[in-house]
């Protein structure tokens, strides 16, 4: 269970029932009132930050530490891809943390996002106010609607401490359109087990190679323990879905996802898996001399990586867009290949690929007029 050192508090929030609920369940020796949320004043307000090295990585490292409890703020919004060459459907977006994840996987691309300008973890509070902008957004839609929680954060690591399952999976289960969708490493799910769901919250793991997991997903929970965890969680009816992602090529690597395809399938039935491989922004790459913590062999991998696609601008951008880096096309085809078929010899689950280009689809065989990623409700037509 995560237990911070630190907690920083919008003094607007001080008596919300949530923070109350945080300061009482960590139990932190530092407890510190902030006027306003600007992030200098943040950092400025932390005894662990201020006190770490100032580099980038070190501070990063230094925020898994630091809780801020914040107002509720805009918590449900709209996310698109800028570079339409890169295939991910939009999807709404329901931000109960922003840099919410005290884990510390090595690739993972919210190191680019906050950088060291906001290293802490944020946590939103004031529920009845986020409540009410998903009612906003449920009454003015014309059908379903799905809200992703897990692309800031993971969606259960500090479910103990927020209570966010308890607060908004029976809401969703009585909203009538809205769905939650919650993607998470953790296995701290005892806490949502008995909840009310209706199935109108689907609870998607992402998961990957023990050898790979042990390596750079660090601290997170292991491979056995999240499958155990998604396990208990379909047992309790829960839909499932699982997100194999990144898929690294190291040596003998079709032979390690082979069984660890098999390994999933023999405790759990997801209903659709997404998958993806290693693939970095152009920031990231540029640092990925300063950014790892795990030795050279992730930078190794990028080394052989090049954009995805040439440069081009849209418009609104200040530069113009090349796509992510990442292996080339053939080689990424014939990561998801393999993956398809291992999958293919237990289920006829969806599939779908996490942004990734139209040839790379074409050439798997899937279809992008019926993408199925874990995030969607049903099919989005990305083929156009």
């Amino acid at each position: 269970m995560y237990k911070p050192k630190e907690i920083i508090v919008h003094k607007s929030v001080e008596n919300d029932p949530t923070t109350k609920r945080i300061i009482e369940t960590a139990k932190v020796k530092w407890i510190h009132q902030v006027d306003n949320g600007k992030s200098e004043t943040i950092k400025k307000a932390s005894k662990i930050l201020s006190e770490a090295e100032q580099n980038m990585l070190s501070q990063i490292l230094a925020g898994k530490q630091v809780l801020y409890i914040s107002p509720a703020g805009i918590a449900v919004d709209m996310f698109e891809m800028p570079d339409d060459r890169m295939l991910c459907p939009h999807f709404d977006r329901l931000k109960l943390a922003s840099n919410g994840c005290f884990y510390q996987c090595d690739w993972c691309y919210l190191k680019l996002t906050y950088r060291a300008a906001h290293p802490y973890i944020t946590l939103n509070v004031e529920y009845d106010k986020i409540k009410n902008q998903l009612a906003k957004r449920l009454n003015k839609a014309a059908g379903e609607v799905i809200f992703n929680n897990g692309e800031l954060a993971d969606s259960l690591a500090m479910d103990h401490l927020t209570g966010a399952g308890e607060a908004f999976i029976p809401w969703f289960a009585k909203s009538g359109n809205g769905y939650l969708f919650m993607l998470t490493k953790s296995d701290n799910v005892d806490g949502i087990l008995e909840l009310d769901h209706g199935g109108h919250t689907i609870v998607a793991w992402s998961m990957n190679n023990e050898i790979i997991s042990r390596k750079y997903e660090i601290g997170a929970p292991t491979f056995e323990r999240r499958l155990a965890a998604a396990e208990k969680v379909q047992k309790a009816g829960y839909p499932l879905r699982i997100r194999l992602d990144p898929i690294v090529p190291f040596d003998g690597w079709k032979r390690e996802y082979a069984k660890t395809i098999q390994s999933i399938f023999a405790k759990v039935s997801p209903e659709r898996i997404t998958l993806g491989t290693l693939r970095f922004e152009k920031g990231f790459y540029n640092m990925r001399n300063t950014i790892f913590t795990t030795g050279s062999e992730l930078k190794n991998y990028l080394d052989e990586m090049t954009p995805m696609f040439v440069p081009k601008y849209f418009e609104g951008a200040k530069n113009p867009k090349s796509g992510k880096y990442s292996f080339s096309e053939e080689i990424r085809t014939e990561i998801f290949r393999f993956a398809i078929g291992e999958i293919r010899k237990y289920s006829e689950c969806k599939i779908a690929l996490c942004k990734e280009s139209a040839p790379v689809w074409e050439a798997t065989g899937l279809q992008a007029s019926q993408c199925s990623c874990v995030c969607q409700l049903d099919y989005v037509d990305m083929s156009s």
